[in-house]
């Protein structure tokens, strides 16, 4: 089995590392336009992307919650020879069971209640090309025994159909939780994870890539908000989101970027950023082991937000579990604690 992860394989060349960092700040077309970054970390990850571009083989990319694993996924598409196929993504905890498989493997006419037609699935539509399948660990047992033999075989049966389909899909996963811990608990199978991580890409939080920051933001700005004009930000506004924690990682600088600009018509100022930025400080004295000590007021989505990661954590990280003790949806609970906490 081929391993490659730059926890296992720090050292990189300063041809690939200048390269990637190239390719990265490139302007062009010769990357996915949302590729920002220069800091080393980054550079790595696009240098291991570039490497592992041209392989057949699946990719896991890890990491925390809104680092980019998808930027790096349409990286590994967009540099292979698959480049001009299909690129399809899925995040498997959006839909449950049969839905899930469903959506994956296809389904017959009548395979199930509300089945009126053939349905060819994710696996049929990605042949040839790639499929995303972000937060790998929601996958049920059956969806898992399923993935196993496509992996291993190329071959798959849509649902209520007794017809043997082949695909040629390279699969490139990704998942925020730790695949070992689940395997020892039971949840996840060690055969899967044997296939699925044949080669690994590991995506540093976005603390430990300030330097790209002035670059996201950059890019963020430039985005169409509307009518909003863009606006300028001070040095000192800068160096405050440098400076910040950033739990969120990339996908909570993009939103703070978005509500600065709602905020700020001309200058992006340190004042502004104060006001929006939540910090982890404020954030424990109202949430976190003080759930119950309400000394002053703030937004109920913050005690929401709190609550139910101290349920998952209750759960070991198991969003169906923790879905079912709530009494709601899974798609319910990805949308609140990937959804950013504001500030009062």
């Amino acid at each position: 089995m081929l391993l490659c992860c730059y926890s296992e394989q720090p050292e990189i060349t300063a041809g690939a590392w200048n390269y990637a960092c190239m390719l990265t700040n490139a302007t062009n077309s010769t990357k996915p336009p949302s590729a920002i970054g220069r800091s080393v970390p980054w550079c790595r990850a696009m240098a291991m992307a570039k490497k592992m571009a041209p392989l057949q083989m699946p990719v896991l990319i890890t990491g925390q919650s809104g680092v980019g694993k998808e930027v790096i996924a349409q990286v590994l598409h967009h540099w292979s020879e698959r480049e001009g196929k299909s690129f399809i993504p899925l995040n498997c905890g959006l839909l449950q069971d049969q839905l899930l498989e469903s959506e994956l493997f296809g389904h017959s006419k009548g395979a199930f209640t509300g089945a009126s037609h053939d349905h060819d699935g994710l696996f049929h539509a990605a042949n040839d090309g790639t499929l995303f399948l972000d937060e790998i660990c929601e996958l049920t047992a059956s969806c898992q025994a399923k993935l196993l033999r496509v992996l291993e075989t190329g071959e798959y049966r849509p649902l209520g159909s007794t017809k043997i389909h082949r695909t040629n899909a390279r699969i490139i996963s990704a998942t925020h939780r730790d695949l070992e811990k689940m395997i020892s608990q039971g949840r996840f199978r060690q055969d899967l994870y044997y296939r699925l991580n044949v080669l690994t890409i590991d995506i540093p939080p976005l603390n430990q890539r300030a330097e790209d920051i002035p670059l996201l933001v950059d890019h963020f700005l430039e985005q169409p908000l509307g009518n909003a004009p863009r606006p300028t930000i001070t040095p000192r506004a800068m160096q405050q989101l440098m400076a910040h924690d950033w739990p969120g990682n990339v996908r909570e600088l993009k939103n703070t970027i978005e509500r600065l600009r709602v905020h700020c018509e001309e200058e992006i100022s340190a004042g502004s950023i104060d006001s929006v930025l939540t910090r982890p400080s404020q954030n424990t004295q109202a949430t976190g082991n003080s759930l119950a000590l309400f000394n002053r007021i703030v937004p109920l989505a913050n005690l929401e937000q709190a609550y139910i990661e101290w349920v998952l954590k209750q759960c070991d990280g198991n969003v169906s579990k923790a879905s079912k003790a709530l009494g709601v949806s899974r798609t319910t609970i990805y949308r609140i604690i990937n959804s950013p906490v504001n500030q009062p």
